[in-house]
């Protein structure tokens, strides 16, 4: 017997895969354009009446209803709205019941709920360390619950949920949108970065020096809610991300304003002041040394990187030449002593980490810390502070998850996207040592980005790069 059909079957259609659904609404790149072009004439406005108006609630109301607007319908416009906002931190607000951070994180949240309900994406998490990471922050919850401080312990165990929250809308942004997203939200945080630096020494809220004292080292690229360190931290991301896009894109317009990063952002990394910023970029910048042969394998990469370094260190001995340092960070930066006395400030929080996890285990408690061990500071270190505020369990979960994150940047084959995952989590985990991350916004989206990389890696990669994968593993010695 034979069997008929109604229509005639496509069968050259059977042999491809259907194209994944995107999150985002789709809509034709003549309405795409148009939208973006009014939601710019929209902010001018706005800005016209904030400035020239002298009416900020006014002006801020008219930016931020149609941003919000296209947030709601555009996943990637949140994810570019995130990162644009991101270097500003919380230090932009409105009496301290509003805060630019925390609206954009709230329209994002949003963004992801309607988009879900709406498009329903299909969307696998492959990546083990996302379920690690949920695991933390669940330890987190639990071990918040014996603590005397119990709603404030709640709270803070929310917020933490909050940053997994987060960087799991960011991976399914980046996951379920095409390329162009990630390098799309990429430059927006690296045009956020010098937008705010650049407004913020115009307005003098920059930080022009760093004191050692606890209560004035506090300050913001526009208001003060980042500490110095952290300011850094964004700093220096923003300039491997402008490096790896100046790599990556082909726009001449657009490799102008990287290269503007690339000589601009390690002059302001001085003018911070963080000894701990600059010694872990300049160990990320140099550990493709590390990788001597994969480096030498691509030599275009190979020239990048001595371009790179040629660039940051004319621009910063320019600053130096021309005593463009305050005497306090100058001071700071040569002096041995000061060095010496920071290292011992640090370490006695660590010590005391250790010595209270062993009469508790479950951890002291975030904001139990202080009377239970008599530190005035927690631990200047991401894995001690997870030893010692919440335990064991706490420590061995980041331990997993950080492990993770590693064999993830390993299984990606060698391509820009890997060269600046591996970056990026270079940085982390050596600021890490440094400064407390694992409760700051900026750590979680970012292993965001070292996440979805796998996935552009293997887009870009050619055969070539695949085979030369399998040889490094099977035979390192083989592949040249």
């Amino acid at each position: 017997m034979y069997a008929t059909y109604f229509e005639d079957v496509n069968y050259d259609g059977l042999l491809f895969e259907p194209e994944e659904r995107t999150s985002d609404i789709p809509f034709p790149p003549a309405m795409n354009a148009l939208l973006v072009a009014l939601w710019l004439a929209v902010c001018a406005i706005g800005f016209g009446i904030v400035f020239w108006g002298r009416n900020p609630i006014a002006g801020g109301l008219v930016i931020a209803v149609p941003t919000f607007l296209g947030m709601l319908l555009k996943p990637t416009f949140a994810l570019c709205i995130l990162m644009l906002v991101l270097p500003t931190g919380a230090g932009v607000g409105f009496r301290q019941a509003f805060s630019l951070d925390r609206g954009v994180g709230v329209a994002l949240a949003a963004s992801f709920l309607l988009n879900v309900m709406v498009t329903r994406p299909g969307l696998h998490v492959r990546h083990k360390s996302l379920w690690v990471a949920a695991g933390l922050s669940a330890w987190i919850f639990i071990a918040s619950l014996p603590q005397p401080y119990l709603k404030m312990e709640v709270m803070r165990a929310f917020t933490q949920l909050q940053l997994v929250a987060l960087i799991l809308i960011a991976y399914w942004i980046l996951e379920t949108n095409r390329e162009t997203t990630f390098l799309w939200a990429l430059r927006s945080y690296v045009i956020g970065m010098l937008a705010t630096t650049i407004l913020a020494f115009k307005t003098g809220a920059a930080i022009r020096a760093v004191h050692e004292t606890r209560d004035t080292r506090y300050a913001a690229t526009l208001g003060s809610a980042i500490d110095a360190n952290m300011l850094a931290a964004l700093t220096a991301l923003a300039f491997l991300s402008a490096v790896y896009l100046f790599a990556r894109d082909r726009s001449l317009l657009w490799r102008i304003l990287y290269l503007a990063a690339i000589l601009f952002l390690p002059v302001l990394m001085l003018r911070i002041g963080s000894r701990g910023g600059l010694v872990a970029l300049a160990f990320t910048v140099l550990s493709p040394l590390l990788f001597l042969r994969q480096v030498l394998r691509r030599p275009a990469l190979a020239a990048l990187l001595v371009l790179v370094v040629l660039l940051a260190s004319l621009s910063t001995g320019l600053l130096i030449r021309q005593r463009g340092l305050d005497s306090s960070v100058s001071s700071r930066l040569t002096s041995v002593q000061k060095a010496r006395e920071a290292i011992d400030v640090r370490m006695a929080p660590i010590g005391k980490a250790v010595r209270a996890v062993a009469s508790r285990p479950a951890g002291t408690g975030y904001f139990s810390w202080f009377e239970r061990t008599d530190s005035v500071i927690w631990p200047h270190n991401d894995f001690f502070f997870a030893l010692g505020v919440y335990g064991v369990p706490a420590a061995i979960l980041f331990a997993a998850f950080v492990v993770l994150l590693m064999l993830t940047v390993r299984r990606m084959p060698l391509t820009l996207e890997k060269l600046y995952a591996r970056a990026v989590l270079t940085f982390l985990l050596v600021m890490g040592l440094n400064i407390k991350q694992v409760s700051a916004k900026y750590y979680w989206v970012f292993l965001a980005f070292v996440l979805a990389a796998e996935r552009l890696s293997w887009w870009y990669a050619t055969p070539d790069d695949e085979l030369c994968e399998e040889a490094d593993e099977e035979a390192p010695d083989t592949c040249d």
